[in-house]
């Protein structure tokens, strides 16, 4: 065996080092903050080292140049948009510590998730494991982690250990004893990540033709159910609902008239804080929803006299200059309760737009993977980043969920695992 042939080795088994250091950090991922920011950042410097060491090996962009642009322009404009905050200093730490591990995160992905196999089987061994293509193994990792945060979920419930005081309004609903968070900090967040959960597993097991994967990954289904269920996150229920119903209409319309007979008994046989929840939707009598309403006015105001935007993690310096509703100064508002606006309001209408723009081109690739994926887990996996896609739209209209890193982090893994998934695939078709 030659030097190089010897080096070549040595390195590849460097790289699955780092492949496995990736597997490991997106399992915790959910778990806790800081050990994920620890994990982010160790999986970082071992993958910078190894890419290093393979400098000289020639490597194909996985991303086309159209999104490299808007991914490199997005970044720009947050940087670019620290001037316009209130507090530059603040928002320069939090814009390197969040947007750093996501840069990083996509890094990562981009150059260790990509699988240099151009075969893949419809139907997977579940004995197999460590044959299936890269990105499968990754969403594994994540659904399986899943299933740990799920149950430890349901556990809180029944032990009505976790403290409800911030997340509830007492008089508008005092049936309410417990809303569960598991291992994220507010049971919104929860709902949000459960939300994702459903449907990546949705998407998956409506194109699984084995008996036993339908087993396990309904199982799932109904687990990230029963907790999304305890969380009594109306707009995640709301959001869920919405996907559900654009998933069957786009994929599985035989399952649309029981989905919606499911739905119409389940709110008939709800009872107590469940009902109360459901119907308190179209109300303000409780003090979140008229909260919310009031934030998106204050945000409107915010937009209309920044259109330039205040400055990634600005929104909470200039809040109290429009605190209409609460007209306290000592309350700290993070964010906007709504994904788009807080957008717009932090990086102005033209960091919406990039946004927009390389969020639909992802969303197109996942349309492509859906329809014309060559292996039964592409489609199910495009078809779940679709269903995932409205949830996140659809549960954004009233919270941002996404503010939260860990679930930042999540965003940007699946965003560019669908890339990569759209790449793996078109070896696939030339294969």
């Amino acid at each position: 065996m030659s030097l190089m042939t010897a080096a070549a080795v040595k390195y590849a088994n460097l790289e699955k080092y780092v492949y496995w250091l990736l597997l490991a950090t997106i399992a915790v991922i959910p778990l806790q903050q800081e050990v994920s920011s620890a994990m982010v950042a160790v999986t970082g410097f071992s993958g910078f080292i190894v890419a290093f060491l393979r400098r000289h090996e020639k490597r194909k962009p996985v991303l086309p140049r159209f999104v490299q642009i808007l991914l490199w322009l997005l970044l720009l404009l947050g940087y670019w948009s620290l001037h316009n905050s209130a507090d530059e200093v603040l928002s320069t730490y939090n814009f390197i510590y969040v947007v750093g591990q996501y840069a990083l995160l996509v890094w990562l992905i981009l150059h260790y998730a990509v699988d240099k196999k151009t075969s893949a089987a419809s139907d997977l061994d579940l004995h197999k494991w460590h044959e299936w293509p890269r990105p499968l193994q990754i969403i594994s990792v994540f659904l399986g982690m899943s299933l740990f945060v799920s149950v430890y979920g349901i556990v809180q419930h029944f032990t009505g250990v976790v403290p409800t005081e911030a997340w509830v309004d007492n008089d508008a609903f005092p049936e309410l004893k417990t809303r569960v968070i598991s291992t994220l900090v507010n049971p919104n967040i929860l709902g949000g990540y459960l939300v994702l959960v459903i449907s990546l597993i949705t998407g998956l097991l409506s194109t699984s033709k084995e008996k036993m994967w339908q087993l396990v990954l309904g199982s799932g289904i109904l687990i990230a159910g029963l907790c999304l269920l305890y969380t009594y996150s109306r707009g995640n229920w709301v959001a869920l609902a919405v996907g559900l119903l654009l998933f069957c209409v786009c994929f599985c319309r035989r399952a649309l008239l029981p989905l919606i007979g499911i739905g119409i008994l389940g709110m008939w046989f709800a009872r107590g804080a469940v009902w109360h929840r459901i119907i308190s939707i179209f109300g303000t009598e409780d003090t979140s929803v008229a909260l919310r309403f009031a934030y998106l006015e204050s945000t409107l105001f915010i937009i209309k006299e920044h259109p330039w935007g205040v400055g990634w993690y600005g929104y909470q310096f200039i809040y109290p200059e429009y605190d209409f509703y609460l007209n306290n100064p000592d309350v700290i508002m993070y964010h906007c309760h709504n994904l788009l606006l807080n957008i717009t309001a932090e990086l102005g209408w033209h960091g919406l737009a990039v946004f927009l723009l390389l969020w639909f081109c992802i969303i197109w690739k996942a349309a492509e993977l859906a329809r014309f994926g060559k292996s039964r887990w592409l489609q199910g996996f495009g078809r779940g980043y679709l269903m995932a896609s409205a949830g996140i739209l659809v549960g954004g209209l009233t919270d941002h969920v996404y503010f939260n890193m860990q679930m930042g982090l999540l965003f940007w893994l699946f965003a560019i695992l669908i890339m990569v998934c759209s790449e793996f695939n078109r070896k696939l078709t030339k294969a």
